[in-house]
């Protein structure tokens, strides 16, 4: 995965807990070059917006995002058929980190396996979301490194 050169990083949450939801949109706020661009719910959810299809085919107000944060616990389809798919579709430069309240070691392992570029625990304070999505935008910008490399 190459790290992209742009001004703005725009990410995309995947997740059907709002409270989670919540607490990562407050750290990607305090970002300077992080920029939330929506969440959705579900596997479905995700699948169609990255295809641009239904109500996200307008790319002006529903762009491909350059990270998009996953779950793997989901109703309808999970974080692991999302990663199969995305397998299947041209987005090189996505990033895509596993966020997960799971906490076995073969889901996590499937999901690099799958694809997955980091996978990290869900963890439930603002200060360490915050770490998190500050790692996160230091490596997205080729300034640091996450702790958990896919390759």
């Amino acid at each position: 995965m190459a790290q992209l050169d742009k001004e703005k990083y725009l990410v995309l949450m995947v997740d059907d807990s709002e409270d989670d939801c919540l607490l990562i949109r407050a750290a990607v706020e305090q970002m300077g070059r992080l920029h939330l661009i929506g969440s959705v719910a579900n596997g479905e959810e995700v699948i169609a917006y990255l295809k641009g299809t239904g109500q996200y085919a307008d790319r002006a107000v529903h762009p491909v995002p350059d990270l998009l944060l996953l779950d793997l616990k989901m109703p309808g389809k999970d974080g692991f058929q999302v990663l199969e798919w995305l397998q299947t579709q041209p987005f090189p430069d996505m990033i895509v980190v596993v966020l997960s309240g799971c906490e076995h070691s073969t889901d996590l392992k499937r999901a690099l396996d799958l694809g997955a570029d980091y996978c990290h625990p869900k963890e439930g304070t603002s200060a360490k979301r915050l770490d998190l999505v500050k790692r996160l935008e230091a490596y997205i910008t080729g300034k640091g490194k996450c702790n958990t490399p896919r390759r």
